[in-house]
């Protein structure tokens, strides 16, 4: 039988939550959404002042377009690179970068391990598209992979968990819910169809649907 790989929680990190100590310690991913700390100039610092409030965590830095669920301008998607090169000159170094499909993450890469994310605000993907893009990201050197999508109904969440039980084992960090009312049951069910990673917030919600870290924490997950 195949070794069961660590699951994770990945709580969100924005400029209200820094404050949230006792909650960060107990998160073995912290995600910085950089995308929502409004001074550029103060990124560099980020990812050592997280180290500090949780040096057991691996740091995952996202930049979130608009269009993906964030507050970083459409129109300047292609500086995104740039900017992580400018990260990882600086303090201490990311452990992770979440980069969206369709971006060229070639150099980042060689640095720092890269979850590609494909995120969907209107649909889920059918399991031909959702292996499609798994097969994607083993071909561009992906270490990661990740989808999230939006659920209009329950019986929507049904391709991820064969997406999960599919191409799961396959990425060192694995993540497959839905999104909104319908898809929150799938962000703990995922775990147990395959996926090791999810995503939950340490304050108010930054995603439809999303849970909290205290959730999973009142559940006794063991994902933490």
């Amino acid at each position: 039988m195949q070794e069961q790989k660590q699951q994770f929680i990945a709580g969100l990190i924005c400029p209200e939550v820094l404050a949230e100590t006792a909650v960060i310690k107990k998160c073995g991913i912290l995600e910085i959404r950089y995308d929502l700390f409004k001074d550029v100039a103060k990124w560099n610092e980020l990812s050592q002042k997280i180290f500090e409030l949780n040096p057991q965590a691996l740091r995952l830095g996202t930049i979130r377009l608009e269009s993906d669920g964030g507050k970083w301008e459409n129109n300047r998607a292609g500086e995104r690179s740039e900017l992580f090169k400018h990260i990882l000159d600086n303090g201490r170094t990311l452990d992770w970068i979440d980069m969206e499909r369709g971006t060229d993450f070639s150099e980042l890469k060689k640095r720092s391990k890269i979850i590609c994310s494909w995120h969907l605000f209107n649909r889920i993907p059918s399991e031909p598209e959702l292996s499609e893009f798994a097969e994607e990201c083993l071909e561009l050197g992906a270490c990661g992979c990740k989808v999230a999508a939006m659920a209009y109904a329950k019986n929507d969440v049904q391709p991820l968990y064969g997406f999960a039980k599919k191409y799961g084992k396959n990425f060192e960090l694995f993540s497959a819910f839905a999104m909104g009312e319908h898809g929150k049951e799938s962000r703990v069910r995922s775990l147990e169809e395959g996926a090791n990673l999810t995503y939950a917030s340490i304050g108010n919600a930054l995603a439809p649907g999303q849970l909290s870290v205290d959730f999973f924490l009142h559940l006794q997950c063991r994902w933490i």
